[in-house]
């Protein structure tokens, strides 16, 4: 009898614990937000734990974004020294509402010139923003202009739609190389804004020093 009472016990005993774990499968089936609010709660703390870190408090972004600027600036007034490219071009230039006139007033190689130093000077000015917001706005306003006059050509390029690829949105290479700059644009605006920011909060503590 006391064998048979100790299997009766341990049967009722492992028939519960199925019928808990049963329950909670159950449970877990029909309450699905449980399990995605504790990966929302994850995904949170994550989130948290992230934006502690050093890239994340710092302004890395604004060093990268300046550095970026600097190097396409210095890497493609290099390449309008050269004939070859600033005759390539000529399409381009010629298309612009905004330095359309290069050509007629300093010809050919005049204008890769002009457009060689003003990039140069641009270059050079957000480069000196790392240590003065004033300078850093000069290149940016110069940057935006540059920035202005090359996606303005966008809509009046001539074969900027690859037909034999049935035209648009396939485009071609003159048009794809100018559509980089619209991001370029977007960096300049990013800049001017930095540093504005940054030469107002001098001139804030400067007068706060003063007074």
């Amino acid at each position: 009898m006391k064998l048979r009472s100790v299997f009766e016990a341990f049967d009722r005993r492992t028939i519960h614990e199925v019928t808990v774990i049963a329950n909670a499968e159950r449970a877990g089936r029909r309450n699905p937000r449980t399990s995605g609010n504790d990966m929302m709660a994850q995904l949170n703390q994550l989130v948290l734990q992230v934006s502690k870190t050093i890239p994340f408090r710092s302004n890395l972004d604004r060093h990268l974004i300046r550095a970026a600027m600097v190097f396409e600036f210095f890497a493609f007034s290099i390449q309008k020294w050269n004939h070859y490219t600033v005759e390539m071009l000529v399409p381009m230039i010629s298309h612009s509402p905004v330095v359309f006139w290069l050509l007629p007033v300093f010809g050919l190689r005049g204008a890769g010139y002009f457009l060689a130093t003003t990039e140069t000077i641009f270059g050079v000015l957000i480069f000196l923003g790392y240590w003065s917001p004033r300078l850093g706005i000069m290149g940016a306003l110069g940057s935006i202009m540059t920035y202005v006059g090359t996606t303005t050509i966008m809509p009046l390029l001539p074969g900027a739609w690859a037909q034999e690829a049935g035209g648009f949105p396939i485009f071609t290479l003159p048009m794809g190389f100018l559509m980089k700059d619209v991001l370029f644009l977007a960096a300049s605006f990013y800049l001017l804004k930095q540093d504005l920011v940054r030469a107002a909060l001098e001139m804030k503590l400067g007068k706060v020093s003063v007074d």
